[in-house]
């Protein structure tokens, strides 16, 4: 008899940004053509941090990677006329000239970085994108650089696909970067951003999200723009009659509104005269300003209730202290065992891993763990025997479930739960737990 799988269905997180795509949205247009993959990869990449590449191996497979971000697979191996490479690898001739050499050619070890995907990759990994990168230190002060990479390094792997191979990337984020992936970031949702490629409103979308963010965090529910600066944000062109321009502005943006307003309440687009005084709206743009038609963007929402916001903070936190705790488990597990894993495939090192987690064995390592990660997100240890005794009981349950039904296991990159008479999935760890802790109430 086949059992009917039920995939768990976790409460949406918001994805978590690096807010310096959003402060540095308009240095990524200088990147024509190459800036929309780009961004892809950063928006694909964060993703991985937060929701897949918890174990560490920073894997960005081609097919999972179009389709997470709605593009043709494949465009991404088509070959780009104009390559970084080709101009900033010092030995790219004569890496061109052994792949062409090799009876292996493009599938060689000599591969250069040719293809769209591989040249965006290549450009994270090598140019200085953005002039001004912030992040935040220790003491939680934003410090900026003035030269940084996304990537410290790129690689790549041949895995065997049925009869044939395919190519699989691997990365090494800027440790800057990670860290400003669960300390500096703006929250967003990959579906959304995917909507709003076509209307060309990517840009806006992340944009205008930041600077609502950053105003809530000041206690300000608006935001006001020159004509000029909104429609650049917007991507629109000047145009010659004043009110087409402005209509424009007007339509692309009422476009946007209705993609994030389920987010962001009561989001309106006025327009007003600089010296116009609208509630707590005073004096916009500067004072002595004469103009006689209203050419001030006020964008306006809803304040937050502090209730609202107290569980926009909670939630975040929880998830990234869920991911950052699996990731303390993988890399305890991986260093203290790191001899009996070498050779082994990924699959079955997760495998192993899993075995492990839900044993009684390294029971006060585990419990370490899980305080120093506690310590670590939450700046503190309030709360925090609680929570451990809390998770150690649920992770005892889990053992003795296991022990006595082996009722849990690792298949087709998930986990699966066999509960009475149905398959329970689970994309991540934590997952698994906080059903666990549901059914042992």
């Amino acid at each position: 008899m086949t059992l009917p799988v039920v995939p768990y269905q976790p409460e949406t997180n918001s994805l978590r940004v690096d807010k310096n795509v959003a402060f540095n949205i308009m240095s990524f247009r200088e990147l024509g053509e190459d800036a929309k993959l780009i961004k892809a990869v950063l928006l694909y990449t964060a993703l991985n941090h937060q929701e897949e590449d918890l174990f560490g191996f920073y894997r960005l497979d081609p097919k999972k990677f179009a389709k997470s971000m709605f593009l043709t697979e494949s465009h991404l191996y088509r070959i780009h006329p104009n390559p970084y490479f080709l101009e900033h690898d010092p030995r790219a001739e004569e890496k061109m000239e052994r792949e062409s050499n090799d009876p292996k050619g493009r599938m060689s070890e000599w591969r250069t970085w040719r293809t769209y995907l591989e040249n965006a990759l290549y450009i994270l990994t090598n140019q200085n994108i953005v002039d001004d990168y912030r992040f935040k230190d220790k003491n939680k002060t934003i410090i900026t650089t003035s030269r940084f990479n996304f990537f410290d390094e790129i690689t790549f792997k041949l895995e065997k696909s049925g009869k044939t191979h395919r190519i699989i990337y691997y990365y090494k984020p800027n440790v800057k970067y990670e860290n400003n992936l669960k300390q500096y970031f703006l929250l967003g949702e990959i579906k959304k951003y995917n909507l709003l490629k076509k209307p060309k409103l990517d840009d806006a979308y992340l944009d205008i999200l930041n600077r609502i963010a950053n105003a809530n965090s000041k206690g300000v529910n608006s935001l006001n723009f020159s004509i000029d600066l909104l429609a650049e944000i917007l991507g629109i062109k000047k145009y010659k009659r004043f009110s087409d321009w402005k209509s424009k502005v007007s339509e692309k943006f009422d476009r946007l509104r209705k993609v994030i307003g389920e987010d962001i309440k009561g989001l309106e687009l006025t327009w007003v005269n600089p010296g116009d005084t609208i509630g707590d709206h005073i004096e916009l743009v500067e004072t002595g300003t004469k103009v006689r038609v209203d050419n001030v963007a006020l964008i306006t929402w809803d304040r937050m209730t502090i209730e609202e916001k107290r569980q926009k903070d909670s939630k975040t936190f929880k998830n990234i202290f869920d991911t950052e705790l699996t990731r303390a488990f993988v890399q305890t597990y991986f260093n203290t065992y790191e001899g009996k894993l070498v050779g082994l495939s990924e699959d079955r090192r997760k495998a192993l891993f899993y075995e492990w987690f839900f044993s009684d064995v390294d029971m006060d390592i585990k419990e370490v763990k899980y305080k120093d990660t506690y310590v670590e997100i939450y700046k503190g240890s309030k709360g925090m025997n609680a929570y451990s005794r809390e998770f150690l009981k649920v992770l005892d349950y889990a053992t003795k479930i296991q022990a006595k039904y082996n009722c849990i296991s690792f298949e087709d990159d998930k986990l699966v739960l066999y509960f009475k008479d149905k398959k329970v999935t689970f994309k991540h760890l934590y997952q698994l737990i906080h059903h666990l802790q549901e059914m042992k109430k």
